[in-house]
């Protein structure tokens, strides 16, 4: 389950980069639907594992975590929540060759810290915006700095066919747990 539908291709990939072949994702259409289905999704854990992305939204994820689950109660063995530092953007802004390359960006701009980002969609839509690339900028942006009328699927595509995950660990610790976590997920 995931927060919105531009989420989507990067929690398959995630899956399967942590040796799982995942199941249909739901999206939610934003973190306020979906923190009040936590406890609808701990309880269908006890028949098959979920695994539940959610962005801090630069919230310390700790603390997120330990609200979001209280709320829960008893969780499930198989129930999982992994969240996004600060946002799944900036997971995919962690493949800094795979995004420059696919984005048409020079990696010097990119940062090597994307969780250190307060807002890292912003941060994916300002360096579009300099793409050498026009359908990247005009896709991706629409020019107020708000997204563009391609930027699901454009984000959906690169997560797909493009992102390396096992490369964004190396710059993303959070990712790189919840690839672990999710790997040692029994089926």
């Amino acid at each position: 389950m995931v927060e919105g539908v531009s989420d989507r291709e990067t929690a398959k990939a995630i899956v399967r980069a942590a040796g799982h072949e995942p199941g249909t994702v739901h999206d939610k259409g934003g973190r306020t639907k979906l923190d009040r289905l936590l406890k609808n999704y701990n309880r269908a854990a006890r028949h098959a594992p979920w695994v539940v992305f959610r962005d801090t939204d630069s919230r310390c994820p700790v603390e997120l975590r330990n609200r979001l689950l209280a709320d829960i109660g008893v969780t499930s063995e198989r129930f999982h929540l992994r969240l996004a530092h600060s946002m799944t953007e900036a997971w995919l802004l962690a493949d800094t060759v795979g995004f420059a390359e696919f984005f048409s960006i020079s990696q010097a701009k990119l940062t090597r810290n994307p969780e250190e980002l307060a807002h890292a969609k912003q941060e994916v839509l300002r360096v579009c915006a300099g793409s050498r690339k026009r359908h990247v900028r005009e896709g991706m942006t629409a020019g107020n700095g708000e997204v563009g009328p391609l930027y699901v699927s454009m984000i959906n595509e690169f997560a797909s066919e493009h992102w390396d995950v096992h490369r964004a660990m190396d710059q993303s610790p959070s990712l790189a747990r919840a690839v672990s976590r999710i790997a040692q997920i029994a089926q």
